[in-house]
């Protein structure tokens, strides 16, 4: 489980940034800057979805680039239209649930929650 620690401080580290930039650009809603939030969450699960899969914990990979992909598919959208109410509470909503995530690794409850999955699935091994 150790081996999981880094991968995890890695994400961390740049999604707590991208969630900073992500707040700068939702207060004017700048819908291109908010699409290159998106990018940046499809490289950043690429960049350690080999890491992950190494780990066997896939699921940090799809909801991270599943939410970039939303965000950019979102935004894309957007750039051909007004941007809506409906609009904002889709970004705001995406934005909530990846600060919910980043705030789970900093304070160690999403790697205690592996823990205590492994050890029940090692438990039920034997």
């Amino acid at each position: 489980m150790e081996r999981f620690l880094p991968i995890l401080q890695t994400i961390q580290t740049r999604l707590r940034e991208l969630l900073t930039r992500n707040e700068r650009y939702m207060l004017h809603w700048d819908v291109p800057k908010i699409r290159g939030v998106g990018e940046d969450l499809i490289d950043l699960a690429w960049d350690v979805s080999s890491d992950l899969i190494e780990v066997e914990h896939r699921i940090l990979y799809r909801s991270l680039s599943e939410a970039g992909l939303g965000i950019w598919n979102r935004a894309s959208e957007v750039q051909n239209r007004s941007l809506t109410k409906e609009d904002k509470e889709y970004f705001k909503s995406v934005h909530e649930a990846l600060g919910n995530l980043c705030e789970k690794i900093e304070t160690g409850e999403y790697y205690k929650a592996l823990q205590e999955v492994a050890s029940k699935i090692n438990y039920e091994k034997r």
